[in-house]
């Protein structure tokens, strides 16, 4: 019989998404027993009792921060194999049972995940959905597209949504509680560090209702720019070449703006990428909303990472 499954779900203030997200995961056609965590972080607009009327099992996170959540979730879990999901997604019916699939069929799988069907209800969540799907998004346009048919389980850097063993978290202490976003991606890199495989599965999918106002968009990227410092500078050798571009396009900027010999080939690589946004733009259906989306998105998550990072890296030589 397939182990039992537990699915932490943090929350706060998710009154508008929560019933839909716990009913779509105990809807999930699987042979296995399901439970739904929802970790609330002290909500104030009734996200707890709508949840409890959905199915799930509430469990209290005064500290509100998601690591922190998800390792309550984590010590409260029952299940065999613990499943982080998002109070802003919905799973179809065969997200779980595909999962366990991979656990069964890959050796030494530490977690696996798959692509997310973004599922817009406005004009600038629907650009978003294009910006994190092309290539000069955010980086793996992979996790954003339908895969095409035939596409084969491979070995990734880190996956949406961690499915792993209890017992896995639990030897590897959880999620760090130090690192406020960004915490899969560190969680993966431990995973991967301990000498277990991350796959993505593309039998594994889920809907992701995004964001929804540019603004709310760019702070949200700020944000992950402000915690991959962090990460970063605990984690150094988990620099990936294409998360150099954002840093890089801010040099430019910057080059292009002073008077030194840097100054006309700086000037003519913003052009490119001016082409290459532009282009994109056009051949879309958000058009200019995406050409505005792309550098906001690019310059908001490089800016806080070349903030935040000299201050990371001063208070891990601190603690060292």
């Amino acid at each position: 019989m397939p182990p039992d499954v537990s699915v932490i779900v943090p929350a706060f203030n998710e009154a508008r998404h929560i019933d839909a997200c716990v009913r779509s995961i105990l809807a999930q056609e699987v042979d296995a027993e399901v439970e739904v965590l929802v970790v609330d972080g002290r909500s104030s607009d009734g996200t707890p009792d709508l949840a409890r009327a959905a199915g799930a099992r509430v469990v209290d996170n005064p500290d509100t921060v998601i690591p922190t959540a998800l390792n309550r979730g984590l010590e409260s879990a029952r299940g065999e194999i613990v499943l982080r999901f998002d109070a802003h997604s919905e799973m179809p019916p065969g997200y779980i049972s595909a999962c366990l699939a991979a656990h069964r069929e890959v050796e030494s799988l530490g977690t696996v995940g798959g692509w997310r069907a973004v599922r817009a209800s406005g004009p600038w969540g629907h650009a978003l959905g294009e910006a994190l799907a092309s290539r000069l998004g955010i980086g793996y346009a992979l996790r954003w597209r339908r895969p095409a048919p035939g596409t084969d389980r491979m070995e990734v850097d880190t996956v949406h949504f961690t499915c792993a063993p209890r017992r896995l978290l639990l030897e590897l202490g959880g999620w760090r509680e130090d690192i406020l976003t960004n915490e899969d991606f560190e969680l993966d890199y431990r995973i991967r560090q301990a000498g277990y495989r991350v796959v993505f599965d593309p039998a594994v999918w889920a809907i992701y209702l995004p964001r929804e106002s540019l603004g709310a968009i760019v702070r949200q990227y700020w944000r992950y720019g402000r915690w991959k410092a962090e990460m970063l500078a605990g984690a150094p050798a988990s620099l990936r070449p294409r998360q150099l571009a954002p840093p890089a396009l801010l040099a430019t900027l910057a080059a292009a703006a002073i008077p030194t010999p840097l100054r006309l080939p700086a000037r003519a690589a913003l052009a490119a990428y001016a082409a290459l946004v532009t282009g994109a733009a056009v051949r879309s259906e958000s058009g200019w909303r995406l050409a505005v989306l792309l550098p906001a998105m690019h310059l908001s998550w490089g800016a806080a990472l070349v903030l935040h990072l000299p201050g990371a890296l001063r208070e891990r030589a601190g603690d060292g």
